[in-house]
Formats: structure tokens, C-alpha cells, sequence
């Protein structure tokens, strides 16, 4: 019964979970499993048990349109993710945390080393999953965000504010630190100034482009709206000159490989540095094209090896790749 208890109050009845609620279905069906191992095997059922369930069962019968997943890190730190609870919301699939950006997360978390200190871009963020793994965890020097969807933003913005300022007590960070949230409100190109500890930079921006900037763990965290056909123009990239590009799922639509491939090619070619993509392998012909279009352009993807999931646990039965991708010299 002691286990039973314990698991609960670690699962359902978690402060964090009840403040940010799972997926309805999913807490029932996580429940019925339980119940129904239990009573298979003989053993006397926690009536906590059947309450909760029974409580659930009985409160509304749809999902709401949004729900929360929780990522424990180092079995001490918690990210919370919102989401949409549709995997297609406002004509958008950016609004779900997807397997390839689970992937690419829990890849990170395995080798920090190789983020540590580093400039970071980040390429069609959506909820943001990976970014706040990386930038909460490994140390980069700095880590912008990126997308172009206008409800991704939103919700990605959400989500990095819930797991930086403290709101999700469970998360690691200076969320006490007095460091402002910036949104410009510039309007056409100017000079705009960020203060950070006394330290002044000034960059030309889009009051379009530069939505949230703000300090944690000594990095600066951003988010850039930034549609892939921007970035050969863009003066705030220039700018960030990023040493390590990180990409997931970005790979399923043919009519956007032109102007994808020219965005890898502008930052691999321009700069020294490297771009890790994770791709989920749903039509192996899909993913072929693109890696041939890349090699046309000097750029050679070359594929990880990827070990099963150590610190996120997702499913795999979709397979997954990441490749390294960089600029043949």
C-alpha cells in the first residue's frame, strides 16, 4: 500500500501535475493501467486509487484544447512543456513537442560538452522542448530560439517564460535573478539597446525579428521570428554569428527543401560552424532528397550514431536519425 501511495503522489497527485494538468486521456489511461496490473496479480488496490480515477472519469469528457508535459532532468529538474492537444492546431503542426525534437533533446542532454559555452541558433523551435533542455542545462553562452508561425510564438514564448521565471518551481535556473524580459517595440530598422549587468549591446534589428531576450544561468535566451527565407538577409543573424545550428523535424514537406537547403547553406558557408539535424524517418525517399539536395549545395550531412533514450523517454517506433551537417571546405 506504501507504493502504491508513493507512486501517486509522484505521478497524478503531484503538486506539479495538478497545477499543470496532463492530457486527461493520458492520466486515465495511466490510472487504469495501474488499477488493472494491481487487480491481475492479486493485490488489494489503494481506494486512493479508484478515487482519483473515478474523479477524472467523471469531470469532462473532452480533452481541453491544450494540455502540459512534464520532462524530469537529473531526477531533480522538470521541464514543463504546454502543448496543443491536436498534433494539427491553427493550420500549424508547430504547436505539439514532436518525436525528432525528443530525439535531438535527449542527444543534447547526452553531450553537453559539445554545447557548452557555444552560441546556439535553433531552427523551427515550436514548443520549445529542446531549446530549454539546452539552455537550462548544458551551459551555452547564448541560445535564440526561432520560428515563424505566429501562434508558435506565442506558445513558445509561454513556454520558456513558465520554466525561467519560476513559475515551475521544479525547473533549474536563477529564477530570482532580476533580468527583464525585452520585447522591442521598434518600428522599421533602427538601433535598439539590451542592458544586461551593466553590459550594453546594440544591434539593427526588426522590431519583427527579436520578440523575447532575457538572461538565465548566465546565457542569454532569445526568440526570433525568423522565416527560413530571411536568413541569407538577415543583419541579426550576421550578427549572432552562431557556432552551433540544432534542427528537428524539419524535414517532411518537399515544397520547402529549396528554401531550407539555401538557409543551411547561407549559415554552414558563412561561418565556422556546425548544424545537428534530427529527422523521424517517415518516407526514407523524403529524407534521401533532401540529403542529395544538400550535398548539390557543398554540404555534407554525415549520420550519428544514436543510442536509446537515457534521459527523456519517448517512443521509438518511428525510426529516427541525426546527422551533422557542415560545409565541405
Amino acid at each position: 500500500m506504501l507504493v502504491q501511495k508513493l507512486l501517486l503522489e509522484n505521478t497524478v497527485n503531484h503538486p506539479l501535475v495538478k497545477k499543470f494538468p496532463p492530457k486527461l486521456s493520458y492520466q486515465l489511461a495511466f490510472l487504469k493501467d495501474i488499477i488493472t496490473k494491481l487487480e491481475r496479480h492479486g493485490q488489494e488496490v489503494l481506494e486512493a486509487l479508484y478515487i482519483v480515477y473515478c474523479s477524472l472519469l467523471s469531470g469532462p469528457t473532452i480533452d481541453s484544447s491544450c494540455h502540459y508535459r512534464h520532462f524530469v532532468i537529473d531526477h531533480s529538474v522538470t521541464i514543463t512543456i504546454r502543448e496543443s492537444s491536436k498534433l494539427i492546431s491553427q493550420g500549424t503542426t508547430g504547436l505539439c513537442s514532436w518525436q525528432a525534437a525528443l530525439t535531438l533533446a535527449d542527444w543534447c542532454l547526452c553531450n553537453c560538452e559539445l554545447l557548452r559555452n557555444r552560441r546556439i541558433l535553433e531552427l523551427g523551435s515550436g514548443t520549445g522542448l529542446t531549446g530549454l533542455c539546452v539552455s537550462l542545462h548544458c551551459k551555452p553562452s547564448s541560445y535564440w530560439f526561432s520560428d515563424c508561425h505566429p501562434a508558435v510564438l506565442s506558445m513558445l514564448q509561454s513556454n520558456i517564460m513558465l520554466n525561467v521565471t519560476g513559475q515551475n518551481k521544479h525547473v533549474l535556473g536563477d529564477s530570482h535573478e532580476d533580468n527583464s524580459v525585452v520585447t522591442h517595440t521598434c518600428s522599421g530598422d533602427e538601433n535598439v539597446s539590451l542592458a544586461c549587468d551593466g553590459h550594453e549591446w546594440t544591434e539593427l534589428c526588426d522590431r519583427s525579428q527579436i520578440l523575447l531576450w532575457k538572461m538565465c544561468n548566465n546565457a542569454e535566451i532569445g526568440v526570433l521570428n525568423l522565416p527560413w527565407e530571411i536568413i541569407p538577409t538577415s543583419d541579426f543573424v550576421t550578427w549572432l554569428s552562431p557556432e552551433v545550428i540544432l534542427a528537428a523535424d524539419l524535414v517532411y514537406d518537399l515544397s520547402l527543401f529549396p528554401v531550407l537547403s539555401q538557409a543551411f547553406s547561407h549559415l554552414l558557408h558563412k561561418r565556422s560552424c556546425v548544424l545537428f539535424l534530427a529527422c523521424t524517418v517517415r518516407n526514407e525517399e523524403t529524407l534521401d532528397a533532401f540529403i542529395q539536395l544538400l550535398r548539390t549545395m557543398n554540404l555534407e550531412a554525415t549520420e550519428e550514431n544514436l543510442s536509446p533514450p537515457s534521459v527523456l523517454y519517448y517512443s521509438t517506433d518511428v525510426p529516427g536519425k541525426l546527422y551533422r551537417v557542415s560545409a565541405i571546405r
